[in-house]
């Protein structure tokens, strides 16, 4: 049996690690000149850096499992930084307050000895306790329901950049079922969001802010990037080889017909939701509609190698959010030499500052030179760089943010009923169905080649 999977991103190269596994032939065809998707490594300064994501969730099991069966479970190695985030308000920073999940707080003496919300905004999150319930139907926006229970200002600087960061989205348009499952559990549980998360927190697990002993985010020594290493390694191994094709645009079904160019037995589509829409237009058109009608956020990224000369303060926390309202380029400055032991080094620091979120797109027209100033003179207004950088890097990961809108999961049924129906032995995988991180994209992918090895 011939298998076509289309990307070679994490979610497809799990698709070909089960299906090679099971014996299956598998071509994998990739549009870029490399795999790995926003997964990758690339150069700061004489050290190869995270370009992408730098870690994953640990208290979802699919990228720990898949590290056991790479072998790199030993490597896996989480965050020693002691803070694990800083909020900015004002030109100055605030320590992310004890007990808060997702943003939401939860001890709110812990949010009033924080600093972060004003008395008002405590006392109206307070409100929360003993409004009525908030009406949720079959999705609603983050922004709507948490403004409802909390109000404004802890939606706005402790929820927002949070939640709104880690999608890279306005969280007033952001799905609450699909972009925040775990505040959607805790608002089916009560009508309280603070005691529906608190009832829901064991199962949700360690969460920045209410992690406890436990690590939120593992990485791997060299960057996340060993992941793909292995798994390239892994299906390109034994009698019956994976192939990976790059420089490989595929934008049509018809190229794997039996009489086709490429004729597979199956296909798994883990591209984007543009290429996934080009290639079902005349097989399941409804699905390829719907896939079109689906938006995307870009982002630019400027990782600096400062040195700790002339840095004050040496950040002690994995790094710092900024919230939307206040109006800066800047979304998160992450710092990764304070986050990972892998990334320390005795004269200077590395940071990244990640710029662009849906519906704004300054940091996109600006040239590289002038994004690597402005973010760093944003940063210089909380802290003291005194020396410039010894090295930079600029990535821009353009349209790689899916965005989860209210009623996505009655979209993404919808577009699954519709291929299932018309493009029988084609599968779906990728950031753009349940999930935009990376054990997520994990779960796709082998759902995926799960599909077709129980064919």
């Amino acid at each position: 049996m011939r298998v076509a999977i289309v990307g070679a991103g994490i979610a497809g190269l799990s698709a070909a690690f089960d299906l090679h596994r099971a014996g299956r032939e598998v071509v994998v065809y990739e549009a870029a000149d490399r795999v790995g998707g926003s997964i990758h490594s690339s150069d700061v300064g004489d050290r190869i850096v995270d370009a992408g994501p730098d870690c994953f969730l640990a208290r979802v099991p699919e990228a720990i499992t898949l590290c056991e069966e790479l072998g790199l479970a030993d490597e896996l190695t989480s965050p020693v930084s002691p803070v694990p985030a800083y909020i900015h308000r004002d030109g100055e920073l605030f320590s992310l307050p004890d007990g808060t999940m997702l943003g939401v707080p939860t001890d709110l003496d812990a949010l009033t000895a924080s600093g972060v919300i004003s008395p008002s905004g405590v006392e109206r999150a307070a409100e929360d306790l003993e409004k009525p319930s908030t009406t949720i139907g079959d999705d609603v926006s983050v922004g709507a329901y948490c403004r409802a229970r909390l109000g404004d200002e802890v939606t706005d600087r402790l929820i927002d950049p949070l939640i709104g960061g880690i999608n890279a989205s306005d969280i007033d348009r952001l799905s609450l079922r699909s972009g925040a499952p775990q505040l959607w559990a805790a608002a089916k549980e009560s009508k309280s969001i603070i005691e529906g998360l608190k009832a829901v927190r064991e199962r949700t697990g360690a969460t920045l802010g209410s992690a406890g002993d436990k690590p939120v985010f593992h990485s791997l020594p060299g960057g996340v990037a060993r992941i793909i290493d292995e798994l390239v390694a892994a299906i390109i191994a034994g009698d019956n080889p994976a192939q990976i094709l790059f420089d490989r645009p595929i934008t049509s079904l018809a190229t794997f017909d039996k009489d086709g160019p490429e004729p597979a037995d199956a296909v798994i589509i883990a591209a984007p939701a543009t290429i996934a829409s080009s290639m079902l237009a005349d097989t399941a058109p409804e699905a390829a509609v719907l896939l079109a009608e689906i938006e995307h956020a870009s982002v630019a990224q400027v990782t600096y190698e400062v040195p700790l000369a002339g840095l004050d303060p040496v950040l002690d926390a994995s790094g710092i959010l900024f919230p939307r309202i206040d109006g800066g380029v800047m979304t998160a400055s992450t710092w990764f030499s304070t986050k990972w032991d892998h990334y320390r080094r005795e004269e200077t620091a590395l940071i990244r500052l990640t710029s662009g979120r849906f519906g704004d797109g300054r940091a996109l027209v600006l040239e590289d030179d002038a994004l690597v100033s402005t973010l760093l003179n944003e940063l210089r207004q909380v802290i003291e760089i005194e020396a410039d950088p010894v090295a930079t890097r600029v990535v821009r990961w353009h349209h790689a943010f899916p965005q989860y809108v209210p009623g996505h999961a009655s979209r993404i049924e919808a577009i699954m009923e519709d291929v299932a129906s018309n493009a029988p032995g084609v599968q779906l995988a990728g950031n753009t169905y349940e999930g935009i991180g990376i054990p997520a994209c994990i779960r796709s992918g082998r759902a995926a080649a799960a599909a077709i090895i129980g064919e």
